[in-house]
């Protein structure tokens, strides 16, 4: 697997190179809910502040038990677990429902389906995992060891970030970009006959925006990066770059004004611009 400190370093030395910024989207969720902030008595500082005070390897290892569960040890499960209603006994441990344990923009919306809880480890959709590799690998270390980084929105907008030689990074949730470029819906995308039947749709929306792919990133796109497995994380990765590339060049909004609370805490997915209703 790279390192993902050694390609922050690189991207920031390109950047520095070609005299401007470089934007990293990460597939992973960035920022707490405000239900969580609430119900664990969180007031000062945001998220940033937050994780690089607390989230320590306690924070950040998954309680094995439900009885383990608590603001201090939020994520959950460890492992397989079985059990009626075991989903919502764990949200009740914290304070919360199947509402309040998600970040305004994890909320179902006019063109992106719900996301899963920041905290929850189990199933296919589960996000947990990646929140935990993405937080304890790349956005801690990164910031401490004074790499040249930033991130969106927490520390501004773009263009207020985008100093030369810096990397800000920032959630990027290819799901997001799946209607911007038009592909059909409902998505399939573990399958690869859907995968490939997209091929128009995607290549359009690249030369809309200027953008030149590789041969071989052609070939993949046309072909639905192949029958593998793995052809679906290919196929995300290079929809949620596509997705941002607009949003980076100052053609597609980079989100919407958001409550300073919400702005603080949970963060945004970049160029997501529908809101979700929320019950506050």
């Amino acid at each position: 697997m790279p390192d993902p400190l050694r390609l922050v370093a690189d991207l920031a030395r390109a950047a520095e190179a070609a005299g401007g910024a470089a934007v990293l989207g990460l597939d992973f969720p960035i920022g707490l809910p405000l239900g969580f902030v609430r119900a664990a008595g969180l007031r000062e500082g945001g998220f940033l502040s937050f994780l690089e005070r607390a989230c320590d390897g306690a924070f950040l290892t998954p309680a094995a038990a439900l009885d383990e569960v608590s603001a201090a040890r939020p994520f959950f499960p460890a492992g397989p677990l079985a059990g009626r209603g075991l989903k919502a006994d764990f949200l009740a441990r914290l304070g919360l429902d199947a509402e309040t344990a998600l970040r305004l923009c994890d909320r179902r919306g006019e063109t992106v389906r719900a996301s899963c809880g920041v905290f929850w480890t189990l199933g296919a959709d589960q996000v947990g995992k990646a929140a935990i590799a993405g937080w304890r690998d790349l956005l801690l270390p990164a910031r401490r060891n004074g790499l040249p980084v930033a991130v969106w929105p927490f520390e501004g907008d773009l263009a207020a970030l985008a100093h030369p030689g810096r990397v800000v990074l920032a959630e990027a949730y290819p799901a997001e970009a799946y209607a911007r470029i038009g592909l059909a819906r409902p998505t399939r995308k573990r399958d690869p006959t859907w995968r490939a039947a997209q091929a128009e749709a995607i290549l359009a929306f690249a030369a809309e925006h200027r953008v030149s792919l590789t041969p071989e990133a052609a070939t993949a796109v046309r072909g639905g990066f192949g029958p593998s497995a793995d052809g679906e994380d290919a196929f995300d990765s290079c929809l949620g770059a596509l997705g941002m590339i607009p949003v980076a060049e100052g053609r597609h909004p980079e989100g919407p004004a958001l409550p300073a609370d919400v702005r603080a805490w949970e963060g945004w997915m970049l160029g997501r611009m529908d809101v979700p209703k929320s019950k506050g």
